[in-house]
């Protein structure tokens, strides 16, 4: 499972000016993009964690060259613990930042596959998980019980516990989404489009952006 390729062409420019969840295009497919404020947040996310990894890298150098540290031999063991966790936390840090806080899905109708990923603000997809669609037995909108909260357009394997999480939003964002989908995958019934409420969803959720891999 490779990187995605090829130009994007934004399918719904409409949801694109107005901050909802939309399709990309591509020579595969489509991607089922967050919103631009989104993918604006996760930008920032990614420079903060950058920046921070920086500093911690600087860290584990720092504590070798503190004046008259030298000379302490007691406190060698300190400063190489102090090293190894100041070297793990930048790392994560860099891996966070290279792999992209944008979490997307990919409806590659091609390899009749469906795929997660995560994308960094320079363009660069990291593949998460995927699927074929063989696989799906619906696809579904979770309602959020608060008004605050924001639904959820959900996929559901047969045979599996996970879900995986598509895309989210108000609902009049995710309806025209959740159509298309259920579209492509052609094997699900029209009765297994459903909208379900969030207190029937399973509670294990295949791993999103956030989610460390």
């Amino acid at each position: 499972m490779g990187k995605s390729t090829g130009s994007l062409e934004v399918l719904d420019k409409e949801a694109a000016r107005n901050g909802s969840p939309g399709l990309v295009g591509t020579n595969w497919g489509y991607v089922i993009k967050p919103s631009e404020t989104m993918l604006v947040r996760a930008a920032y996310g990614e420079m903060i964690a950058l920046f921070f990894a920086v500093l911690t890298g600087m860290a584990a150098f720092g504590l070798w060259v503190i004046p008259g540290s030298h000379d302490t031999a007691e406190l060698i063991p300190f400063k190489l613990a102090g090293t190894a966790i100041f070297f793990v936390i930048a790392g994560m840090l860099y891996l966070i930042a290279q792999r992209g806080l944008c979490h997307e899905a990919h409806v590659d109708l091609r390899r009749r596959e469906l795929r997660t990923a995560r994308r960094n603000r320079h363009g660069r997809a990291t593949p998460v998980c995927a699927a074929t669609m063989d696989e799906v037995e619906r696809v579904y909108l979770q309602r959020s019980k608060a008004s605050l909260l924001r639904s959820r357009l959900c996929v559901e394997f047969a045979g599996q516990a996970l879900i995986m999480e598509v895309a989210e939003g108000s609902e009049a964002e995710l309806a025209p989404i959740l159509q298309r989908l259920a579209i492509d995958l052609n094997k699900i019934p029209r009765d297994a489009v459903v909208q379900r409420p969030a207190a029937e969803t399973p509670e294990r959720r295949v791993p999103t952006a956030f989610a460390a891999r």
